[in-house]
């Protein structure tokens, strides 16, 4: 929710700069001002519109991943009930370690960052006989086809997690915006509707770039894919969510009113190497 609001509020703010922009600016007639405008208008279109697909089919295809990746967790952990003996307690605990790391780290880290809490899930596995009953048997062969697709989405998340637009094709994009929003200013003339359709069409277009870059960065659900479904998944095991505090205090997230939960401090952050968790009712 403070994602979105922080994107309005740019949204407004630019809107607010483009028409003042607009009246300052003297009008100048520009030879061939309508063949510059379409050309840059064409261009940008094309560019946007591929990278515009890029990012969306990628920011998809993460939440998708996240949610698959959820699910698995989620019968790992009421699987080992079935098994039952240490090897739940050493199973469900790593689960819930894991959980915990993946909430600390930016999800573009989650693949290496993770890796030792991940592959603590398969330790206990390691001893187990291969079932001395049908269903015991059978809660081992679905765990295991469970954590064959958690790899799978964890390679998959690292993959489509980090930015895919680069510094070349920003600047492009810029530049071909920078024509675009010069020439609407120069040629809007004096009328209050031209004023005003020319800053409706300038603030699109750096609207346009605001939202690439949103998305982009997985900034416009942060709080959700870094935080929320996670501890959803935490809720569902039937344990209390967890929060760090550079997270609370940054304001991506906050924390229901009433709610017990659990604070994670780090006493070297930003490292993230050390931390202690604390129950906060």
């Amino acid at each position: 929710m403070a994602n979105h609001s922080r994107f309005i509020f740019k949204i407004i703010i630019t809107f607010l700069i483009c028409f003042v922009l607009i009246q300052l600016i003297p009008s100048v007639a520009i030879p061939n001002a309508d063949s510059i405008l379409t050309a840059a208008t064409f261009l940008f279109s094309v560019l946007y519109g591929f990278e515009i697909s890029v990012v969306i089919g990628n920011f998809s295809q993460l939440k998708t991943q996240i949610a698959i990746q959820n699910a698995s967790l989620l019968s790992v952990y009421h699987l080992a009930g079935i098994i039952g003996g240490e090897t739940e307690t050493q199973i469900k605990t790593a689960v819930e370690n894991y959980l915990l790391r993946i909430i600390d780290l930016p999800l573009e880290q989650h693949l290496l960052g993770a890796s030792k809490e991940f592959f603590a899930i398969f330790e206990p596995l390691k001893t187990v006989p291969d079932g001395d009953g049908q269903e015991r048997g059978q809660a081992i062969q679905y765990m295991n086809e469970g954590l064959y697709y958690m790899p799978q989405s964890r390679n998959q998340i690292a993959d489509v997690a980090p930015k895919f637009v680069d510094a070349p094709v920003w600047l492009m994009l810029f530049v071909l915006a920078a024509i675009l929003v010069g020439v609407l200013f120069i040629n809007a003339g004096a009328g209050f509707l031209s004023i005003f359709a020319a800053t409706i069409f300038a603030t699109t277009v750096v609207g346009s770039l605001f939202l690439l870059d949103e998305i982009d960065s997985n900034r416009i659900q942060e709080a959700h894919l870094e935080y929320d479904v996670f501890n959803e998944t935490l809720l569902a095991l039937g344990l209390l969510p967890y929060y760090p505090d550079f997270a609370l205090k940054s304001g991506i997230i906050k924390a229901r009113r009433g709610e017990k939960y659990r604070l994670g401090t780090f006493p070297k952050y930003p490292s993230l190497d050390e931390r202690v968790v604390q129950t906060v009712v």
